[in-house]
């Protein structure tokens, strides 16, 4: 992987000066949004490394934990690279909110049921989105980023996997309660309702990024195709 300037905007290899102003707008807020998403992503795998000291997990999902906080400074560096490209000027993150009790509860079924919500759902639904949208991306810079970024979220959906496993046989019933708990308010909850098609939903594409109604499809079929299954396997029992 070729290394990044110290910057959080580096890049030289998309020239989008000559797209229509509005599509250029929109993709440097869709760039944007992730960026500072995959920043936030940073704290959240630092929270999660400490929940796992916390309850005494194996050095092998520890050192995944931080491994995973260094990928997500990655992807904060390329979608701030790509927003800034399309922006037409540097953008970076501001300071990170850290008011309040940022642990949380420490005990096993909280910490298992929030790895149930963020990494079992939230990072097998967003390596699936960043997936497709590279399958869709023809421009170079973006394809890049977007195959680096599907790849590592994969693995960190699997670190989630495997520390909900281990939480399981290592706690009692009240931990298999919660993880039960967190898949099916998941699967039984509000649906998003269907959006429009995009107008610009083809040129979005190009440039490795899916439209909202898009996205809530694929996020709904990822839910009930690969996260019910595997919690059905995980659990034994079928929701």
């Amino acid at each position: 992987m070729r290394p990044l300037s110290e910057t959080w905007e580096a890049l030289r290899s998309l020239e989008p000066a000559s797209l229509p102003t509005p599509l250029r707008t929109r993709l440097a807020e869709l760039w944007a949004r992730d960026a500072l998403l995959e920043h936030a992503s940073v704290a959240s795998f630092s929270k999660f490394s400490l929940h796992l000291m916390a309850v005494a997990a194996p050095p092998a999902l520890l050192h995944d934990a931080h491994r995973a906080a260094l990928d997500e400074i990655q992807h904060a560096r390329l979608c701030f690279a790509l927003a800034s490209a399309y922006a037409g000027e540097p953008l970076g993150p501001g300071p990170l909110p850290l008011e309040g009790d940022l642990l949380g509860p420490l005990d096993l079924p909280t910490i298992s049921a929030a790895a149930v919500r963020e990494g079992c759902i939230g990072e097998t639904l967003a390596s699936l989105e960043a997936a497709e949208a590279h399958e869709q991306a023809r421009a170079q810079a973006p394809r890049e980023a977007l195959g680096t970024i599907a790849e590592d979220e994969a693995r960190h959906a699997e670190l989630a996997w495997r520390f909900v496993r281990w939480a399981i046989d290592q706690g009692d019933e009240a931990t298999r309660v919660a993880v039960e708990r967190a898949f099916r308010e998941a699967l039984q909850g509000p649906r998003p309702e269907e959006s429009v098609p995009d107008p610009m939903e083809e040129e979005l594409a190009y440039h490795g990024r899916l439209s909202e109604r898009q996205r809530s499809l694929l996020w709904t079929q990822g839910l009930f195709e690969v996260v019910k299954p595997a919690a059905e396997a995980l659990l034994g029992r079928v929701f």
